[in-house]
């Protein structure tokens, strides 16, 4: 499995640093390897105390068991043997705590810290299937965690934790697997209740009698099983001794600053951390992936970029009720709710159905509703099917966020007593699921980038890492109310991650890291093309490469280099023009960008995934219920996987949300990668037909309970030997680069025209969907400049410096870009050798020129236009003072052109505030509505696109109470959400 940890030699000793959080070693064994392969003890079957078990030694020489009595070594029997499989049992993929503690001279131990490691063990066949192997042939992995906690030592406290003391004396620490180190551990009421609770679990099915009876014949054999676990750990892992040094939280003035970049989207997110040492300039080989720990599964470790999926869901590191019971109620707490990416994707997919809400495909979707849900989310319990669903409101974050999700130290003062309060409903808005998200993200990359793993690989190995910024970037035609927003829910996670950690936001030796949004992100995959160009392949002679690209146009070249980019994501669609210019003379230049146009459609990389799973995924389902005699299966598959009918329970809307989630989803995923492949000039029509079950690895297949759903409903209609596992689905190649076509045709012809019109020079085309051929197909047709000046960035050759590159230096994943182009953004007006860049001045305009009334296709037609020439960036403009009517639930949109067929953007919805006053007033219709611009709290403050309510009169003229309408922010469609969300695959 690719996304198995990878497995680093670790020095000796290790260091960790102090007060990082919880971090992680990986390791990786197969007992078939090991020198000793088992541990004999003897168990005085008369009594329970840990004292009447001793563990012997066996001496390879001798062949024999020995023990050591007043200081004399003897022969003896055990009456108690335990093979390493039996080690192992009680404690695979089990948080278990080991005794990793101080070292003395001549091989001693301190008796402490008790309560700051624990190991996990994870038999890989049993989790991916039989024969499974990592790539160094190991069987098992081991994690191996530590709570980086200080607790200071004070007269009469346990020793529970290191201390600073520890840190600032270098003490090391070591696992001790002998009972004559570890006895006095073993003797705590808390981790005997540990094993016995393991043990326990081992024989799920045996009666409180066969327990005891067994216990009464062997009353020592899981503490016997314990040290034999911890001996097998000593013998094929060879854990390093660990020593702890600096403080994450003030690292000092020696500490290597990192900036975390993140490229937040619809449907994936990508992440990159780069370091600056200190040295002159910049290297951006000094950056890497930002990779998350998949917490219930912690033996992996997802690199590349992930779902922007997200589900509540706790993190547990073993039994921390038991853990309080020995004096540490803090230890191993992960503080957030949420998990994200893959692990999300997991999770979700292995729902019940009565849980309730427990995530979503990704809250960017939805930043507008900014309104509590009308019920609880709920933790998702797909690993813990014995426990009940519990509301989402559970450990540090929950004391720190109200109910509608908003930090507490961020409420307005006159806001609702109850908005004060810590969450004890969490009806937490969708909007505010961003602010949960970005938390685990940070928190994440905090841990990266003080991880042992991570720090071994660059220079200064042992000196901490201080988060310095948080670059996001945001789409190009992203409302600009939305934006600001987004902003908003970055700066409270980062506020939320400080304050769970306990850290200080307002530290001046120690300050919060910035977060900065002012890049979108087709400029910024625009910046990967120039600095390759600049920096790498004109070796930082701009001017030359201005005009050596610059189209040849009968005149004295003006210094200036006409860039367009389109950038086809998950959700949305984006054109960005720039115009560069150059300051400075001979090589030593800087790069000025002027913004000459931009615009975005929310028509992209999910709506072809839709199309795909409407006309290739269903339909071969559809003509086998028809072989199986369903005379209209379209009607039935609409009947379940259209929108909510009455009657319908919860159970069966999870199941739609899971068919689409779990069977859809993934083989409309597997389509467009063969489409990606496909090229129309080969003559090759189609791929091999593909049965069902292979396009789900192992571990990844669908849920008896959707299958289920599918097949149960065709019986109940009569079909006879209908299976959805038995389906073949033909991969139609020209079919598919039909509806890719079909899909994108009506968003990229405008953006192609705007390209021709503003004359550019180079068009680059970015995003995960621009692999697809038919994309650059249609750009071709459309032909908005000759072919040799259209790039798409899959195929471009980037060089070494990239850090996502593939073999052939090439752009592996066009998502990539925008990432990368942000980190340079970031760095090159001051920190980057060979190119110099105003990137300060790559500022967003707003694009709300022509406003009004959106028809029920979600255009502006002319009749409907209320305001022209609209001047949002002018922050002393006012709108008109005009009043257009109001008859029931409709939609406010803008458009940037004059131009009744270029597409209108969503933005507000307007509606009664309450079922009742439509009942009331409506026979006052229609109203008249003008609205009045709210004005932007400062400069600099990016909220330029929000409006409220002026005036409200009715027919006859009459005020109407403003409070009897609400006009909120909205700018999806369907309220109740994305088809990612709701499972709605028959759209009609």
């Amino acid at each position: 499995m690719s996304d198995l940890a990878r497995l680093p030699s670790y020095p000796s000793p290790t260091t960790l640093i102090a007060r990082s959080g919880i971090q992680f070693l990986d390791f990786g064994f197969d007992p078939v390897r090991l020198k000793v392969r088992e541990w004999g003890f003897h168990d005085a079957t008369a009594s329970k105390a840990v004292d009447d078990l001793v563990q012997l030694d066996f001496d390879e020489v001798r062949g024999q068991y020995e023990v050591v009595e007043s200081g004399r070594r003897r022969a003896a029997e055990p009456n108690l043997v335990v093979t390493a499989k039996d080690a192992l049992a009680p404690f695979l993929d089990k948080w278990m705590p080991v005794p990793f503690l101080q070292m003395r001279p001549n091989n001693q131990f301190r008796e402490g810290p008790a309560d700051w490691a624990r190991v996990r063990v994870v038999d890989l066949e049993a989790r991916y299937g039989a024969g499974y192997r990592d790539e160094q042939g190991h069987r098992y992995r081991c994690v191996l965690a530590f709570d980086t906690g200080l607790i200071a030592e004070a007269e009469g406290r346990a020793y529970l934790a290191p201390s600073p003391k520890d840190v600032t004396s270098g003490a090391l620490f070591a696992l001790a697997p002998q009972q004559r180190a570890n006895h006095w551990l073993l003797r705590q009421s808390w981790m005997t209740q540990w094993l016995e609770e393991l043990f326990r679990e081992l024989h799920p099915r045996a009666t409180l009698e066969e327990i005891e009876g067994d216990i009464k014949q062997k009353p020592q054999e899981a503490v016997a099983r314990y040290l034999a676990f911890l001996g097998l750990l000593a013998d094929a892992v060879h854990f390093p001794p660990i020593k702890l040094v600096g403080d994450a939280e003030r690292p000092g003035r020696g500490a290597i600053e990192v900036d975390l970049v993140l490229d937040v989207g619809n449907s994936r997110t990508c992440g990159l951390l780069i370091e600056a040492a200190g040295e002159l300039g910049v290297n951006l080989n000094d950056s890497y992936e930002l990779a998350l720990r998949d917490l219930s599964h912690p033996e992996v470790v997802h690199a590349k970029p992930f779902e922007s999926r997200v589900e509540f869901a706790q993190a547990w590191f073993g039994k921390n009720h038991l853990s309080r019971l020995g004096g540490r109620a803090d230890a191993f707490v992960w503080p957030t709710m949420t998990r994200v990416g893959p692990e999300a994707t997991r999770l979700a997919a292995r729902r019940r159905g009565t849980e309730g809400n427990t995530g979503m495909s990704s809250p960017k979707r939805y930043l507008w509703d900014e309104e509590p849900q009308a019920r609880e989310w709920r933790f998702n319990i797909a690993y813990a099917q014995d426990q009940t669903a519990m509301p989402a409101a559970a450990g540090p974050m929950a004391q720190l966020v109200n109910q509608k999700g908003e930090p507490l130290h961020l409420v307005e003062p006159e806001a609702d007593s109850a908005d004060h309060l810590p969450v004890f409903e969490p009806l937490y808005s969708r909007s505010s699921i961003m602010t949960f998200v970005l938390s685990e993200v940070l928190l994440q990359a905090l841990t990266l980038m003080n991880s042992p793993q991570q720090r071994g690989r660059r220079a200064h190995a042992e000196t901490p890492r201080r988060l310095r910024r948080i670059v996001l970037t945001l789409p190009t035609g992203m409302p600009l109310a939305e934006r600001l927003i987004f902003r908003k829910r970055a700066e409270a996670a980062r506020d939320l991650v400080w304050m769970m950690l306990g850290w200080k936001l307002d530290d001046p030796a120690a300050p919060a890291p910035r977060v900065l949004t002012d890049w979108d992100e087709a400029s910024c995959t625009q910046l990967v093309y120039l600095y390759t160009e600049v920096a790498r392949n004109f070796g930082g002679d701009a001017r030359r490469f201005f005009q050596v690209t610059a189209k040849p146009r009968g005149k004295v070249f003006d210094g200036k280099l006409s860039i367009a980019s389109i950038d086809v994501g998950g959700g949305t669609t984006d054109l960005i023009i720039n115009a560069y210019g150059l300051e400075g003379a001979g090589t030593s230049v800087t790069l000025f960008p002027e913004q000459k146009f931009r615009e975005g459609f929310n028509v992209a990389g999910d709506d072809i995934l839709l199309r795909v799973v409407q006309a290739h995924v269903l339909p071969p389902i559809e003509s086998a219920m028809r072989t199986a005699g369903i005379a209209n299966p379209t009607d039935l598959m609409a009947e379940l996987l259209g929108g909510d009918r009455g009657g319908e329970d919860v159970i069966q809307r999870n199941l739609r949300q899971q068919f689409a989630l779990q069977v859809a989803h993934p083989i409309a995923l597997e389509f467009m990668r063969a489409a990606e492949d496909y090229d129309p000039t080969s003559g090759v029509v189609a791929a091999e037909p593909r049965p069902y079950e292979s396009f789900f690895p192992n571990g990844s297949k669908p849920s008896e309970e959707v299958v289920t759903f599918v097949n149960e409903a065709a019986r109940k209609r009569g079909a006879k030997g209908f299976d959805l596992k038995a389906t073949v689905f033909p991969v139609e190649l020209p079919g598919l680069d039909k509806t890719v076509r079909a899909e994108m045709g009506r968003v990229l012809a405008p953006l192609a025209e705007i390209v021709h019109a503003y004359d550019c020079d180079v068009l680059l085309l970015s995003g995960r969907p621009s692999r697809l051929p038919g994309i650059r197909s249609l750009v071709m047709e459309l032909l908005p400049l000759p072919p040799e000046r259209v790039i798409s960035l899959h195929e471009y050759r980037v060089g070494a410096w990239y850090p996502f590159r593939d073999a052939r230096l090439r752009v592996e994943d066009p998502k990539t870009t925008v990432a990368v182009g942000a980190m340079i953004a970031a760095l090159a007006q001051s920190q980057l050798p060979d190119f110099s860049f105003r990137s300060d001045l790559l500022r967003s305009k707003s694009i709300a020129k022509f406003i009004g009334k959106l028809d029920g296709g979600g255009r502006l037609q002319r009749e409907d236009l209320v305001y022209r020439d609209v001047d949002l960036d002018n922050r002393e403009y006012e709108l008109p003072e005009i009043a257009f009517e109001f008859r029931g639930p409709m939609w406010l949109g803008a458009r940037q052109l004059d131009l009744v067929r270029w597409p209108a953007a969503r933005l507000y919805a307007l509606e009664f505030a309450k079922p009742e006053y439509a009942e009331r007033h409506a026979r006052e219709t229609p109203f008249k509505i003008a609205l009045a611009r709210v004005k932007p709290k400062d400069k600099d403050s990016g909220d330029v696109e929000r409006f409220r309510l002026r005036q409200v009169t009715n027919r006859d003229g009459r005020a109407v109470a403003l409070d009897r309408l609400t006009l909120r922010l909205q700018t999806l469609p369907r309220r109740e959400g994305y088809w990612l969300d709701t499972g709605m695959l028959k759209t009609g």
